[in-house]
């Protein structure tokens, strides 16, 4: 490992952890952080993909690495991954789990909506808290929270996934202002359409390929982390989730529904 790529592991700690690692966003921010030396902490369901991760990042960068497959959206989920990495000083917490749902919501299935919700908030919650004190202690840290230019606006046909990513922004840079001064960097990274399996699991008609390259959105992150407290991937994201400032919200609610509508199944219209 030339010495050059060690600059996270020596700024923050040895172990990251990152929450939907086995594939998109999160399986490229494992891969950075690998790169920069960090050993890291997989964790999603897919335990095979993991296995996989692990491999790659063991032979390419000779770091250390941890496969926890659990469901985050289990009740007990967050606690159990919590549980499975006590004995190991996480340095850098990448929350990055979680999904959309797309539909007009009285045709939405409620054990879903709420499944979202545990995974696109409760999960960073019950993360943050189980993990963060020790940072603290240690007095140096990171914490990334993935959220989305969704978090921005009104967002029918995603009502509740906007209002979830909305949660993450609030949140995480709500942390970065209270962890000022005590060595723990904190970050809102918030994409826009990202090329990754996200489309396909919401339930939307566009393809996997279908917006930013992950990397891109990985690499903005670890730009602007301890920089500022939240950071909008891509120059036409931005324009976007800040047109909502200069129009009313009834008028991007309108306009958003109706670019929404394009990339939602008919019959959940």
């Amino acid at each position: 490992m030339a010495d050059n790529a060690r600059k996270y592991r020596e700024k923050y700690g040895e172990w990251a952890l990152v929450t939907g690692a086995s594939a998109g966003i999160g399986l490229e921010f494992a891969r950075a952080l690998a790169r920069e030396g960090m050993s890291i902490v997989l964790t999603a369901r897919r335990e095979d993909r993991l296995n996989a991760l692990a491999a790659e990042l063991k032979e390419k960068h000779h770091v250390d690495t941890r496969v926890v497959a659990v469901d985050l959206a289990a009740n007990d989920g967050a606690d159990r991954l919590a549980d499975a990495v006590a004995d190991l000083p996480i340095a850098f917490l990448v929350n990055n789990a979680g999904f959309g749902y797309a539909g007009r919501f009285d045709k939405l299935a409620t054990d879903r909506l709420r499944s979202m919700v545990v995974v696109n908030c409760v999960v960073p919650v019950v993360l943050t808290s189980r993990i963060m004190p020790a940072m603290v202690q240690r007095g140096r840290g990171a914490i990334i929270i993935v959220g989305s230019v969704a978090g921005r606006q009104p967002l029918p046909l995603h009502a509740v996934y906007s209002a979830t990513k909305g949660f993450d922004l609030l949140f995480g840079e709500g942390l970065w202002g209270e962890l000022r001064g005590t060595g723990i960097d904190a970050l809102v990274i918030e994409p826009g359409p990202t090329a990754t399996e996200f489309q396909a699991v919401a339930g939307e008609s566009v393809g996997a390929d279908h917006g930013e390259p992950a990397e891109n959105v990985v690499r903005v992150a670890l730009d602007a982390l301890g920089k500022q407290p939240s950071v909008i991937s891509g120059w036409f994201n931005w324009v976007r989730a800040n047109a909502v400032r200069i129009v009313p919200r009834s008028t991007a609610a309108i306009i958003a529904k109706r670019v929404i509508e394009g990339q939602t199944p008919t019959d959940l219209r």
